[in-house]
């Protein structure tokens, strides 16, 4: 009796998982499974994340170092120029407005010169000479030498990006996602800052406040970016996209005033 017993239970053991417990077993590796998917996906948004981020702090460098460069170099004449008191003449811009004697800055936020202008983005015009050494280049990053006469123009075109044009050239292409860029002009008289339209001396002129919009193109995480964007007196309604965006504002020196 007791071994007839013990052989029943041994044939029940054998028997195998029911229904429901496959069911079960099932349920919980599907839960498991769940658990990685949404682990994994949230490693590619905070690492997606992380690489906008930094992707926007290096555009912002590169952006402002370029635009940096070239306002710099407004009103350059190298030694020989100098000596020989060669000074800018009154005439007109490659962008269509008036230079007037000395002037080697102007800014306007529209030209009937430049076809793919940004609307209400402004734009900047600089003029000086080349060098006998290396260091003072052209939208192409080529140096120029001392018999060059050179205006640069920088500004944002309706694809969002920063261009710069070598005198009538056609423009060259700087840096993408740059969406919008406003200058204030400044003076040594109480460290003041105008618009371009309230500028009523361009001479006087010897620093630039730069404000830059700048993207980054985001898809992973999915979230709409709704901001508005203020730079100095002008705000940028949201684009509703994913893009992440910054701000970045620097002012600029402009060294070789009185040209």
């Amino acid at each position: 009796m007791w071994e007839h017993v013990s052989m029943g239970s041994m044939r029940k053991s054998n028997a195998g998982f029911s229904l429901i417990e496959l069911m079960i077993a099932l349920f919980v590796s599907l839960f498991i499974l769940a658990g990685l998917f949404y682990s994994v996906m949230g490693d590619m948004r905070s690492y997606e994340s992380a690489r906008s981020t930094q992707g926007l702090v290096t555009k912002s460098r590169m952006a402002v170092q370029t635009i940096r460069l070239y306002i710099q170099q407004a009103g350059f004449r190298d030694s020989a120029a100098l000596k020989n008191e060669t000074t800018f003449s009154a005439g007109t811009s490659s962008a269509g407005e008036a230079w007037e004697y000395g002037q080697v800055i102007q800014g306007m936020t529209s030209s009937s010169e430049i076809d793919d202008e940004k609307a209400d983005s402004d734009i900047l015009v600089v003029r000086f000479l080349g060098a006998a050494v290396e260091g003072i280049v052209s939208c192409e990053g080529y140096d120029l030498d001392d018999t060059t006469s050179n205006e640069v123009i920088l500004y944002v075109n309706t694809s969002n990006q920063l261009m710069c044009q070598d005198n009538d050239d056609d423009p060259v292409l700087l840096d993408e996602n740059i969406e919008f860029m406003e200058l204030l002009y400044g003076t040594e008289d109480d460290y003041q800052y105008f618009t371009a339209s309230e500028v009523s001396d361009w001479t006087e002129i010897n620093r630039v406040k730069v404000g830059l919009l700048i993207s980054e193109d985001v898809s992973a995480h999915g979230l709409i970016n709704s901001n508005d964007y203020t730079i100095f007196n002008q705000t940028i309604s949201a684009a509703n996209d994913t893009n992440y965006r910054s701000v970045v504002m620097e002012t600029v020196i402009i060294g070789n005033q009185g040209g």
